[in-house]
Order: C-alpha cells, then structure tokens, then sequence
C-alpha cells in the first residue's frame, strides 16, 4: 500500500488527512474518523489495514482548528489532553469539515466509489452525524461518544448505518442504548449492537481493554455492512 497525508481545503483553512491508498481497489473508500487520540499510531494501523483489504481510506485531522497534527498517546496525560480537544469541539463545524473531505475526495476516486464512514469513540459520534448529515453512503460507529445530545438526528439517517456498544462500558448505559433504539426504529437500515462483555475501546487491539471477540463481531458487521453499500 501507499501512505501519504493531503491537505484539506476549506472556506477557512486548511487541514490534513492521513491517507492509506490499496494497491488493488475493492471499490470502497473509508472515512476512518479517530478516537480523542486524532491521526495517532494507532488509527494508522487501522488504515493501513484497511487499505491492505483494498480500501482506499482517510484519516482527518480533527483538532486542527484548535492545534493543528496534535497526536495523542494512550497515557492519562494524553487522554486529558484529547477529553479538553473533543469537549470544546463544534460538532456543526467539524462536520462540515468532513463534508469538505467527502466533496475533495470524491474528485480524486474513481466515478461511483461509496464511501463509507467508520469511527471510533468520538469518530464513532461524528460516524452518526455524517450518516444523518446525508454526504455518506454508511457509516459504522464504533462506542460513539455523546449520543444523547443527538437523539433525534436518527430519524434522518436514510443510509446503511450501524451502532456499536460496549455492553461494560458506563459511558453508553442501558437506558441511553435503549433510548438509540428507540430514535432509529423507524429506519430498518439502522443497527445497533450490544457486545457482551466489551468496555468502551473493545476495538483497540494492543492496548486494554481490548476484547478480540466483541472486535472481531463488529468488524464482521462493518464489512456486511460495505458489502450492501457495494451492492445497492
């Protein structure tokens, strides 16, 4: 694969993405949307793997309005760090900077590429605003972050789209998981998922708390999901 980062340009500014290319395309692209840890190490990986499947895949650069190419570690200073970035992050904005991606993007792939977008933590909460925000083909959100606030947006989300939570993570409650449910049930493209003995980050191989089950389910998920946007 190829690896490379490009510049995002916006009405105001610019910022980057970190870019994992395949050498054989499978048709797809990824809008890989990081944890509160932005383009670290190891969302890297998840794009290298990814393009290693033949997807062409994007790593935005969340914080760049607030300090640009900032790369957290998994370390408590670190994660203060990340926490302060996402609370003051405007949401409305932040998704307009992905559209912005989408649009750019769109030029640049072959005519009639989905992509698809695949988040984490805070990804996994700007993964659900995308897929209602209508610029998406999908999107696969991985213990999104803050869903509360955004209730009534499901009933606007008119892609393929999945939710994923962890069943031990006290962030996402059962009332809060059940209140999802209830904000999607009207759009049969929407799942959601509750992984059986997985915390928040269950998708974080090498680091805790990493569940390979709860990972490997969701992943499995994830690409039926690719697969009916391929197909539609």
């Amino acid at each position: 694969m190829n690896t490379s980062l490009v510049n995002i340009n916006t009405n105001d500014g610019s910022f980057v993405a970190y870019v994992a290319e395949p050498i054989v395309s499978n048709g797809a692209a990824l809008l890989l949307l990081p944890e509160i840890y932005n383009i670290n190490g190891w969302i890297r990986q998840v794009a290298e793997r990814y393009a290693g499947i033949g997807f062409h895949v994007r790593v935005p650069d969340l914080f760049w309005r607030q300090q640009a190419n900032v790369q957290l570690e998994y370390n408590k200073e670190d994660q203060q760090a990340g926490r302060l970035l996402s609370g003051v992050l405007n949401r409305t904005t932040a998704i307009a900077d992905l559209k912005f991606l989408v649009d750019q993007w769109h030029l640049d792939l072959p005519a009639g590429t989905p992509i698809i977008a695949v988040g984490f933590c805070l990804g996994g909460e700007l993964a659900y605003l995308c897929a209602a925000s209508g610029f998406i083909n999908g999107a696969s959100a991985y213990y999104p972050t803050h869903l509360a606030n955004n209730l009534e947006l499901g009933a606007q989300i008119n892609v393929p789209t999945q939710i994923h939570f962890g069943e031990l993570d006290y962030r996402t409650p059962e009332e809060l998981i059940q209140s999802v449910r209830q904000a999607v049930s009207t759009q049969s493209h929407v799942e959601v998922y509750t992984h059986k003995n997985a915390d928040h980050g269950f998708n974080r191989f090498g680091h805790p708390p990493f569940h390979a089950g709860a990972a490997a389910d969701a992943q499995r998920e994830t690409l039926r999901l690719i697969d009916v946007v391929l197909n539609k």
